[in-house]
């Protein structure tokens, strides 16, 4: 059997035929034919007759025998009467504008997946830049253009990357647990992109938004989606109460003399930890500190009080309960709880609804914390658009073919 025909039967690429092999430098270029006449414009998918030119172009392609593998073949360009431009036409064995076979994009992409961009470039051969933008190519192919169907109850929350100097907006469906849209920037035009994305008919059919209280985000929901229930995020919520008291102990400290200092010292912990969670000499600190400071003890109790009621299981309970803490927080004269009540009084309705729901933004921090951890084992992103490529690649459901790569 000659080496052309086995070629042409263990790795066969559409719209190509191999007839010839060579070594060249180490690497194995596969010279082949085309299989076809008409030619495809990139830009809108017309096919037409007649070249404009014609060019030799090499493609790498998955190695064959263990050595660097390349594809040559004619590319021909094209002058299309619908774009009124001349292109150069796209080949089914490559994707426009990339230097690199289907095949071996979609197995970088599925190392991508699983591996650091700095590993996937050593082990293929690329630059690490290179890794991001095969990646781009990918999901601009395979990200579901349906994703946005269906959307009944979402999370919106913003993640932060470069150093905490840039941000995005990411938007989760509750129901399937994949990220569907994400924007650059964390402001109500970052979020309305989203909405104008979805069209009215789709924004209409939201029934819960979770979300933490962002001005800027409830300002674009209300104006988009009015019908949305709006759901703020428990630990959102709660870590407002934890700050309170983390304030209080700030306040207390700085009204202390120096030599008297140290009775508060390693209280943290001790007073953002839930009951349950501390240790025998946490406890001991808690006692101690209701014995000498009972302005921060009272604030302490605030703080867990304030968080049994997410526990209620009942609405109505829970309405109860929040009414005297209101009026409890209110009169304790702890200014940093002065300050939480008056923000729970404005979002009261949100908060409760959480207790109907029981809806939180705890899939999206658990994504998010994904896609810092993708940020980070990339060693940083220098822009936007790689960084949200490989989130939509991880994150979104993105299922690539299943090739054997060893």
């Amino acid at each position: 059997m000659r080496v052309t025909t086995l070629l042409n039967r263990m790795m066969p690429v559409p719209g190509l035929w191999v007839k010839e092999v060579r070594s060249e430098d180490g690497a194995l270029i596969i010279g082949v034919r085309r299989r076809f006449e008409l030619l495809t414009c990139p830009a809108c998918g017309m096919r037409v007759r007649g070249r404009f030119e014609e060019k030799r172009r090499r493609w790498r392609h998955l190695g064959v025998w263990g050595r660097e593998t390349y594809i040559e073949g004619p590319i021909r360009r094209l002058r299309c009467p619908r774009c009124e431009a001349v292109r150069t036409e796209a080949v089914p064995w490559a994707r426009a504008g990339s230097a690199f076979t289907r095949s071996f994009e979609d197995v970088v992409a599925l190392l991508a997946q699983k591996l650091n961009r700095t590993e996937v470039a050593a082990l293929t051969g690329i630059s690490w830049v290179t890794v991001g933008s095969i990646a781009q190519r990918v999901v601009a192919e395979k990200l579901d253009p349906n994703r946005l169907e269906g959307l009944r109850r979402i999370g919106v929350d913003e993640i932060s990357y470069r150093k905490h100097h840039e941000y995005l907006t990411v938007v989760v469906d509750h129901d399937r647990g994949a990220v569907v849209w994400v924007g650059v920037g964390k402001s109500s035009a970052t979020l309305g992109e989203f909405f104008t994305e979805l069209g009215p008919e789709r924004c209409s059919a939201l029934e819960l938004v979770s979300v933490d209280m962002s001005k800027a985000y409830l300002k674009a929901i209300r104006e988009a989606a009015p019908e949305a229930e709006i759901v703020f995020d428990r630990f959102h919520v709660a870590r407002l109460a934890n700050d309170a008291v983390d304030a209080l102990r700030r306040q207390e400290v700085a009204k202390l003399e120096p030599e008297d200092r140290p009775a508060l010292k390693g209280s943290r912990w001790a007073l953002l930890k839930r009951p349950e969670r501390l240790k025998e000499k946490e406890v001991s600190k808690l006692s101690s500190i209701g014995r000498s400071n009972r302005s921060l003890y009272r604030g302490y109790l605030l703080k867990e009080s304030f968080l049994e009621i997410f526990n209620v299981p009942m609405r109505s309970e829970a309405e109860d309960r929040m009414k005297e803490w209101l009026a409890w927080a209110s009169r304790s004269r702890l200014k940093p709880f002065v300050k939480l009540s008056r923000t729970v009084r404005l979002h009261l309705e949100g908060i409760l609804r959480f207790i109907d729901s029981k809806l939180t933004n705890a899939r999206l921090e658990g994504m998010n914390n994904k896609i810092r951890l993708l940020s980070h084992r990339a060693f940083g992103f220098h822009s936007a658009a790689p960084l949200i490529a490989t989130i939509y690649l991880c994150c979104s459901g993105i299922t690539l073919p299943e090739l054997q790569v060893i």
